[in-house]
């Protein structure tokens, strides 16, 4: 019997982007008061980026790691999307900055 996976390849001509739009799924998180979208990314896509920020070994670089999530996982509020970790930059807002990390880390985490 063959198992149905849950992110099938991606066709190609196909951006990362324009294939979450439909394969993935979305939750509400709401950090210090503010309600965000997070939507899945593919694994392959989450252990690249892992890879390539040193966050599986050798130098790390926590800020990219953390500005590519932002910029991949969050669907709304649209000026954390497309700021990322700036946008907590302008606010000097570490305290939200860590927690949403750990609120999309869970989520990516989440089975079905």
């Amino acid at each position: 019997m063959k198992k149905m996976k849950a992110w099938p390849e991606r066709p190609k001509g196909l951006s990362e982007r324009s294939y979450r739009k439909y394969m993935a799924k979305q939750k509400k998180a709401t950090v210090n008061g503010t309600e965000y979208t997070l939507q899945s990314v593919s694994p392959q896509w989450y252990m690249e980026i892992n890879d390539e920020c040193g966050m599986t070994g050798g130098k790390r670089n926590t800020a990219k790691y953390i500005d590519e999530m932002f910029k991949n996982v969050i669907v709304s509020p649209p000026e954390v999307r497309n700021e990322g970790i700036g946008y907590f930059n302008l606010n000097d807002d570490i305290d939200s900055t860590e927690k949403l990390l750990k609120e999309i880390e869970s989520f990516l985490r989440e089975r079905k």
